[in-house]
């Protein structure tokens, strides 16, 4: 039986992990055989590239939206997973499988390359990074899942094998991570649009913080695992951090000496290539058709985007101290109310919602007046709190229309999150509060040195994690909550804190209404004056289901083709 692969495209999957359609014998006049194509370092080279097509994309600002996922936002319907509402999926999961399958094919045919490693190491590291990526998405969905590390066909008995403990797949995660950092060459020589030797350490802490917390918080419930050792994994977090921090690499804070506006402006760079904060991020250009929508919908549209009040109240005062958000609420409203918040709070605060006053588009002299409370479809902020982080006034597609304009980096791993990630694995491993790390994040915004705050100084602000943790802990997670908003890790961060009380049985509310700047529109409030804007759709607040909804169900149809897998708790 001959295997080929396509030129171009070179072998989306041919079957799913499970599936049992037949190939043909004989191969495509616009195909060539696998043993003819694995030969030399370029062919290593062009089949890798391709799954870079495979990394997340702004897109239509798909990163904000990525915090709907969590309360950090909201659009105009409830979120299924946080509301609880999400149903078993049907199907196969052939997708999820398709880049594993077509990455082991190029591991299967190593042996066929008549080059030595060393002209094609770059492309090999590049292969075990992209497989850890494609296998973390696993992780992060389902769990437990079954380990494949090389091509399947018709017929192999691993196609019916079970599943892999969750354990067991970060391991794989992890051991993939340390042969790429093997190959790859650092920053310096590759850049930071390539995988470097920086961005394999950034994720791989990142990979050990989320499952040693995993492991943690999740221990003696169905979704952890028996005999799991979460020290294990925090030290491999606090390893891998510290190797970049303390390392030979290029790494760094963005700040150009402006603390009111620098961490505002890293965002919404499309050149991002200088920034040695940024470790590793897509290009997106306009004149190769590779651009997005991010700055239409921060500069001049929402897509129904808007931030939470639980969000909002985590910044602290510009002394460093919880700031008393809702008695402000009972005094000054809506734009008063934000441009308060903004002269009074941490700058991270007005680099992330739009007030009043702000400049939106450089080019026209358009500022920001009010938010889209009452807008329509895809201009709507309902909470009040309108998401300004992303933008560029200065972008040259700041207030353009919708058409693929916008040339904004799409950040992967940058430095910030590495230093988050080792004070708070560090804190977890033995206490010691990394002061060293946390500071830096400080001054860039000419905030106070961290401090760890007795939590009953937070009032209102308090969050409900639903269990006892320390001060020193809860000011960490805080902290990473304020640098990282609508990055796209808060879901996970509450998932793997085994977190459900931050959400379960909440509304997210918005800023306190000011009917007078809104004359004829009535929104729903709280009893407090501030906008409900779900009151109706989910008058108990968000259903999350912590015995459920901390993974997704394994598809139907995969349960009766392979009897060996088991589901996901209460699924």
């Amino acid at each position: 039986m001959k295997k080929s692969i396509f030129k171009l495209g070179l072998l989306a999957v041919l079957f799913g992990a499970v599936s049992c359609e037949g190939f043909i014998d004989n191969s495509p006049e616009d195909q060539i055989s696998v043993n003819d194509y694995f030969k030399t370092s370029n062919d290593i080279e062009n089949y890798v590239k391709k799954y870079y097509a495979s990394l997340p994309v702004h897109g239509s600002a798909n990163l904000p939206l990525q915090d709907d996922n969590s309360d950090n936002l909201i659009v105009a319907i409830p979120n299924s997973v946080m509301h609880g509402t999400r149903a078993p999926r049907n199907g196969q999961w052939t997708t999820e499988w398709a880049n594993i399958r077509s990455i082991n094919i190029l591991f299967d045919n190593l042996d066929n390359v008549q080059a030595d490693v060393s002209q094609y190491a770059q492309f090999l590291g590049e292969a075990h990074f992209f497989r850890a990526w494609f296998y973390y998405e696993m992780l992060q969905t389902y769990g437990d899942a079954p380990i494949y590390e090389h091509e399947l066909f018709p017929g192999d008995e691993d196609l019916y094998k079970g599943r892999d403990s969750r354990t067991a797949v970060a391991d794989f995660i992890i051991a993939e991570l340390d042969k790429a950092f093997q190959y790859v060459g650092a920053r310096a020589q590759t850049g930071n649009a390539k995988i470097n030797k920086e961005a394999v350490l950034a994720f791989k802490s990142q990979v050990a913080l989320y499952e040693g917390s995993w492991q943690k918080y999740h221990a003696g419930t169905a979704f952890g695992t028996s005999g799991a050792d979460p020290k294990k994994y925090f030290q491999l977090a606090v390893d891998a951090s510290q190797q970049l921090i303390t390392g030979s690499y290029t790494k760094g804070l963005y700040s150009t000496g402006k603390p009111a506006s620098d961490y505002y402006t890293l965002f919404g760079l499309d050149n991002m290539s200088s920034v040695n904060e940024v470790l590793f991020y897509k290009i997106a250009s306009t004149s190769e058709q590779m651009g997005h929508e991010l700055q239409f919908y921060t500069t001049r549209r929402t897509r129904d985007m808007s931030l939470t009040w639980s969000l909002v109240s985590s910044y602290l005062g510009k002394d460093g101290m919880p700031y008393n958000f809702t008695e402000l609420a009972k005094s000054a409203k809506g734009n008063a109310f934000l441009a308060k918040i903004a002269a009074d709070c941490d700058p991270r605060l007005s680099a992330t919602v739009w007030i009043p006053g702000d400049l939106r588009v450089a080019s026209s002299g358009t500022t920001f007046s009010k938010p889209f409370l009452n807008g329509g479809s895809e201009e709507l902020a309902a909470t009040g709190f309108q998401v300004k982080k992303f933008s560029n006034p200065y972008s040259t597609a700041a207030g353009a229309d919708f058409g693929g304009l916008s040339q904004t980096g799409r950040i992967y791993f940058r430095y910030a999150e590495v230093l988050l990630n080792y004070a708070e694995a560090k804190y977890e491993l033995d206490g010691t509060i990394a002061f060293e790390a946390l500071n830096p994040l400080r001054a860039r915004v000419g905030m106070p040195n961290f401090t760890v705050i007795p939590q009953a100084e937070y009032g209102d602000n308090l969050v409900d994690y639903g269990y006892t943790i320390d001060d020193a802990l809860y000011a960490i997670r805080n902290e990473r909550r304020v640098e990282l908003a609508l990055e796209g890790h808060r879901s996970d961060d509450f998932k793997r804190w085994a977190a459900h009380k931050l959400v379960t049985g909440k509304r997210p509310l918005g800023y306190p209404f000011d009917p007078a700047e809104f004359p004829g529109f009535t929104p729903k409030l709280s009893e407090d004056g501030r906008i409900d804007y779900f009151q109706t759709q989910m008058p108990a607040g968000y259903g999350f289901r912590k015995d459920q909804d901390y993974l997704t169900s394994i598809p139907s149809d995969e349960l009766v083709l392979n009897p060996a897998l088991t589901q996901n708790p209460n699924w």
